[in-house]
């Protein structure tokens, strides 16, 4: 039984390595996210400037108010559990698609 529990462990760890991993290559790679939501955000500069310095002090302000509030730091917060959940059905995403496509 105890086994079980270890290979279960290890399983769910190996899975959620897999969804961040896969995440970090979507986000940083050639044409990736970040470089595509750079992008857009330099393109928007010229063409709605007020929209883009709305949208950065927006982000600003939420970030700041998240750090202040420490949710990470509750107790009786959910939002470890929510992410860790998120990085396992990344995870298991990111599996079937190598299944099915050969690539992640």
């Amino acid at each position: 039984m105890k086994l079980l529990t270890i290979l279960g462990a290890v399983l769910v760890g190996a899975v959620v390595l897999l969804g961040i991993g896969g995440m970090a290559f979507h986000l940083f790679r050639d044409d990736g996210l970040i470089e595509k939501g750079v992008g857009a955000l330099w393109e928007a500069q010229y063409q709605a400037p007020v929209l883009t310095i709305v949208l950065t002090l927006t982000a600003i302000y939420l970030g700041k108010i998240f750090y202040d509030s420490k949710i990470a730091s509750k107790r009786d917060s959910k939002i470890p559990d929510l992410v860790l959940f998120a990085f396992v059905a990344l995870g298991l995403f990111f599996v079937y698609r190598l299944i099915v496509t050969g690539s992640i």
